[in-house]
């Protein structure tokens, strides 16, 4: 959301009143804020999976984000034996955003590539934080994959709000969470050196559980490498733009 828009907002909200003004006011502090009210209860599952090549060492991450699992991926990727690159394959949706970036970023700071593999296998918000954070352990360069079967998603807004009267600081202040939520996700996007274009998918409107999946062209786009399923071939972004 851009600053007009946020000013029209404000202003609206000064202008209305009553049931008229309630909406207004429920509706902006409905809009930001891509809590996935989808997938599964528990938190964020992690096991070691064979693969192909002995010499990789596979890690799937399944289930829903919850409070503390960053820490906890940590963990777990300190305790797997040490010298083999980690591939972390990632079919997981709904949950904390914070510690989804905390994922992303350690597996940035630590060279471990990031998937989404197999047909039908969903990256759904916040995953498609954590899959952008990967990154090639011998080149440093970013290394994310997705297959071309596999669904990349982004959930639109969960309605969170009360049905009652709504003061115009009401809606200041849902304005300022919209603002720092989106700065949030800018820096991260900043740090793990990925596309700033993914902001525009946290900033769209969409009902309330509907998923947004984004084609294999977007993913390019996005600065993300498709793995062409029919083939095998890799079809590799031409450039991670910034702008």
């Amino acid at each position: 959301m851009n600053r007009s828009s946020l000013n029209l907002i404000r202003r609206g909200a000064a202008r209305s009143s009553g049931p008229a003004r309630s909406a207004l006011v429920a509706c902006a502090l409905a809009i930001p804020i891509a809590l996935a009210a989808l997938g599964p209860a528990s938190g964020i599952e992690l096991k070691v999976v064979e693969e192909s090549d002995p010499a990789v060492t596979t890690v799937a991450l399944t289930g829903k984000v919850d409070a503390g699992d960053g820490l906890k991926v940590r963990g777990f990727v300190s305790g797997l034996p040490a010298g083999k690159p980690i591939v972390a394959r990632l079919a997981f949706w709904g949950g904390v955003r914070a510690d989804a970036m905390s994922m992303g970023r350690f597996f940035h700071q630590m060279r471990i590539r990031t998937a989404v593999v197999g047909k039908d296998s969903r990256c759904i918000s916040p995953c498609p934080l954590v899959l952008v954070g990967g990154r090639d352990p011998v080149t440093g360069r970013a290394a994310h994959v997705k297959h071309s079967n596999a669904w990349l998603g982004f959930t639109g807004v969960a309605l969170n709000y009360q049905d009652k009267e709504y003061t115009v600081k009401d809606l200041d202040t849902a304005v300022a969470g919209i603002q720092r939520d989106i700065l949030q996700i800018a820096d991260y996007l900043q740090v793990v050196n990925a596309n700033l274009n993914l902001l525009r998918y946290y900033q769209s409107v969409l009902k309330q559980d509907e998923v947004k999946y984004i084609t294999n062209e977007e993913a390019l786009d996005l600065g993300i490498a498709v793995l062409l399923e029919e083939t095998g071939q890799l079809i590799e972004p031409v450039a991670v733009r910034r702008n």
